[in-house]
């Protein structure tokens, strides 16, 4: 779904895009689309990482227990205790505290985030779907709109049922942010820059992270917090005044005349000639749809024999980002005496992670880099039970994992779009993101796990991460090779 129709294309021009030519790799125009569209990863940021203030652990007792005969002590449940009261600090209130989130329901505070995480994997296959269908400029302002909307209204939850439901829907959209987004830029660039400009795109979820803190330690009430979240995405309703459909969906579904308007007006942006536009789109559309015309594949293509063992690799991999990155932050949050600087540092460190992913899969090769850091982030994982619990200890190791996880989640993307042939890009890409989403739902249960078995969470984090990098080496590596077209051609991937 990603790159669908640049895939089309490129069955039958590989080493020149057409859109390149008439456009350029990367110009003005691709600029202004770039760092425009781009800024919606702000709020995927937020939405996803809002998280990590609302479920702190905190010091609760039992205010009421009737015939009590013994002395009651903190964080301990009583069976017939009636009222529980807590030390909600450094926070003014939680939904924690809100709703009784302790004891037996305490699986309540991981099931909100899980809920989620499930909604961004449902809203990637409903917008992905939408946006083929109906275009992606449509989509997108629906996806805007219904984040705007839904982001308002969870501040005013009245019970919890209510506050995550409305978040599932929140990370259903916020899903149709994030994959037509990144299809639009992908769709925008010439093949020279999509590999830094896939690496660049996640700089504003980046900030979205390190941000994040400062909503927290400014709003210290979960309701106030979440409607300072819901605030600024507002700035996003000028998308309906300056956002363009992509050109290559508008030829893929023949409306030539309407791309042509927006390709000549793009590349007079860029200083390029305008002449036989018009001629070349049109030809390119026809032959677009008599490729459509062929038969397709499905999913189970990604299972035939030459395949099988990528798919099982990368969803492995893809599975264990999902639970360390989004793990390893809420246990980060959970267990530092000051969650402020501590998030917002596991965000910031990961700014020269994203940029220096770029330098070291081009020196090293992909293979070798995922698994290096892979192991790296396991073994910084499992040193952090065993280190003294002095801040500036646990902070340096869980921002070092923290990084080792960033640079494994840029790179994985590249790394897995260049194992599959063309035919099944999407498929594989689209299987192995659904993986992902899987992991980050287990990932707020693994990181609650610290309560009750403090071990548990890095043991977890730890051996996943080096089972993962482990895996990685049963990969070739794509460094250098020619993009695969067919399933025939990936014997020839070494």
């Amino acid at each position: 779904m990603v790159i669908k129709i640049t895939d089309q294309i490129s069955n039958s021009v590989q080493k020149q895009d057409p859109f390149a030519k008439l456009l350029g790799d990367f110009g003005r125009w691709q600029f202004l689309v770039f760092g425009t569209v781009s800024l919606v990863k702000l709020s995927s940021g937020w939405v996803q990482m809002a998280i990590l203030f609302l479920i702190p652990n905190l010091t609760f007792w039992c205010a009421n227990l009737p015939n009590a005969t013994e002395e009651l002590l903190n964080n301990t449940c009583y069976k017939e205790c009636l009222e529980y009261k807590y030390d909600v600090s450094p926070f003014d209130n939680t939904i924690v505290s809100e709703w009784d989130l302790i004891c037996e329901r305490r699986w309540l505070a991981s099931f909100t985030q899980m809920m989620l995480q499930l909604g961004v994997l449902v809203g990637s296959v409903i917008f992905g779907f939408l946006s083929d269908r109906y275009g992606r400029k449509n989509t997108f302002l629906v996806a805007i709109l219904t984040v705007i909307l839904f982001g308002l209204g969870i501040p005013f939850s009245p019970n919890y049922i209510v506050f995550t439901t409305l978040r599932t829907f929140l990370g259903m959209a916020t899903a149709g942010t994030m994959v037509v987004s990144f299809v639009i830029v992908m769709e925008s660039v010439g093949p020279r820059y999509r590999e830094v400009a896939g690496c660049l795109f996640q700089i504003p979820f980046i900030i979205g992270h390190m941000t994040v803190p400062l909503f927290a330690y400014y709003f210290r009430s979960w309701d106030k917090y979440t409607l300072a979240l819901g605030i600024p995405p507002l700035i996003y309703l000028g998308y309906f005044f300056t956002l363009t459909e992509s050109p290559r969906w508008l030829v893929s579904h023949g409306r030539v005349e309407e791309a042509t308007k927006i390709v000549k007006k793009a590349a007079a942006i860029n200083n390029l000639p305008t002449a036989k536009i018009e001629d070349t789109l049109t030809q390119l559309s026809q032959e677009i749809r008599k490729n459509s015309e062929e038969p397709r594949l499905n999913y189970t293509a990604l299972f035939q024999k030459s395949l099988v063992a990528k798919t099982a690799c990368c969803s492995i991999m893809w599975l264990v980002v999902g639970i360390i990155f989004f793990g390893f932050n809420q246990y980060i949050s959970q267990t530092s005496p000051d969650p402020f600087i501590s998030v917002a540092l596991a965000g910031v460190i990961q700014i020269p992670s994203n940029l220096i992913s770029i330098w070291l899969i081009k020196r090293f090769g992909r293979r070798l880099t995922i698994s290096i850091f892979y192991i790296l982030g396991g073994v910084v994982v499992i040193i952090l039970y065993f280190v003294p619990k002095i801040f500036a200890i646990t902070l340096t190791l869980g921002t070092l994992g923290v990084s080792c996880a960033a640079i494994v989640a840029t790179s994985i993307y590249i790394y897995t779009s260049e194992l599959y042939p063309t035919v099944v890009r999407n498929m594989g890409i689209g299987a192995s993101s659904t993986s992902m989403r899987i992991g980050s739902m287990l990932a707020p249960f693994i990181a609650d796990t610290v309560v009750s078995v403090p071990w548990m969470p890095t043991a977890i984090f730890g051996v996943a991460a080096l089972v993962a990098g482990l895996v990685c080496l049963l990969l070739p590596e794509t460094k250098g090779s020619t993009l695969p077209d067919s399933i025939e051609d990936v014997q020839n991937v070494k």
